[in-house]
């Protein structure tokens, strides 16, 4: 964090007070909404625990969310959130243990992962427009040796100076016509113009009818062969190769998210956009899922 972005940090997230008065305004913007009795009170000022005055439950900013029952201070995550957010070109879990001066790699690494899945929240819109379609194969090591799995990616082709060419990926398990027309179906919103790459053409007949499909010009087919380029440096420079399939997701998630959000006019719209998936959705979470019970570095 340079001396600019840590005055800017301080001056946003001095203290747990000055956090939990910004998750509040990201969780319930216009204003405190009881979970159990839905009631909305925009009376009742920022806080970390609330009373609901009509049902008279309690709730706090955390509950029920990607936070829920971390023990981490407000201001650790909100420090992780802005490291997450200022660093476009990844952030190892290994980094992460730096920055943050843990002393377990598995507590960086499960941290990681949460905002990775806040990512994958914020990001969960999909394309529209006109959309080129293909799918790649991703040279990626795993825990028993070499893998390349199948990959389906969808760009938006509008300019990336207006903010909204976005990008997405998908893992695709023993591609087929209709499994490559099932991942096209999650990546991009019915009514839209696909481009359809000669690798996926014969998907075509199993798309619905609401698509319409046509093969890429020269310049779109570019256009996606430097994406593909992008996220395979951003991959090996970030994790340098050391992946397992089982996650390759969430880092091609991450990827989205950066990649989507590079154009925005400033950093802390991008951490509005993060933090407002991580408290602001509500989730089913097991104690397998997230392990930041304890303090410090543990």
């Amino acid at each position: 964090m340079t001396a600019l972005q840590k005055h800017s940090f301080n001056s946003l997230f001095a203290n747990e007070h000055a956090c939990v008065s910004y998750l509040f305004r990201r969780r319930w913007p216009f204003g405190f909404k009881c979970p159990f009795c839905g009631s909305v009170q925009k009376e009742i000022a920022p806080a970390y625990t609330v009373v609901c005055r009509y049902c008279r439950k309690q709730t706090s900013i955390t509950a029920q969310t990607l936070m829920h029952g971390s023990k981490k201070s407000l201001v650790a995550w909100m420090q992780v959130a802005w490291h997450f957010c200022y660093r476009s070109e990844g952030l190892s879990a290994r980094e992460l243990q730096r920055l943050m001066g843990l002393s377990c790699y598995q507590t960086a690494w499960h941290w990681l992962q949460i905002l990775r899945q806040a990512a994958t929240l914020a990001e969960a819109m999909v394309c529209r427009g006109n959309v080129l379609v293909g799918i790649v194969r991703l040279s990626v090591l795993n825990a028993v040796g070499d893998s390349t799995p199948e990959i389906a990616l969808a760009l938006e082709l509008n300019q990336r100076r207006t903010n909204t060419a976005r990008a997405k990926f998908l893992l695709v398990e023993e591609p087929s016509p209709e499994t490559l027309a099932d991942a096209i179906c999650r990546l991009v919103l019915r009514n839209t113009t696909l481009q359809l790459r000669e690798e996926i053409w014969p998907c075509h007949a199993y798309l619905p009818d609401s698509y319409n499909c046509s093969k890429p010009t020269r310049e779109q087919l570019q256009q996606g062969r430097t994406l593909i380029e992008e996220i395979q440096s951003w991959l090996a420079g970030v994790f340098r190769g050391a992946i397992e399939v089982s996650h390759l997701q969430g880092y091609l998630d991450e990827f989205s998210f950066h990649y989507n959000t590079a154009f925005w006019p400033d950093r802390p719209a991008v951490l509005d956009h993060l933090v407002t998936a991580l408290v602001s959705t509500p989730v089913n979470i097991s104690p397998a899922d997230h392990r930041l019970r304890g303090g410090g570095g543990s």
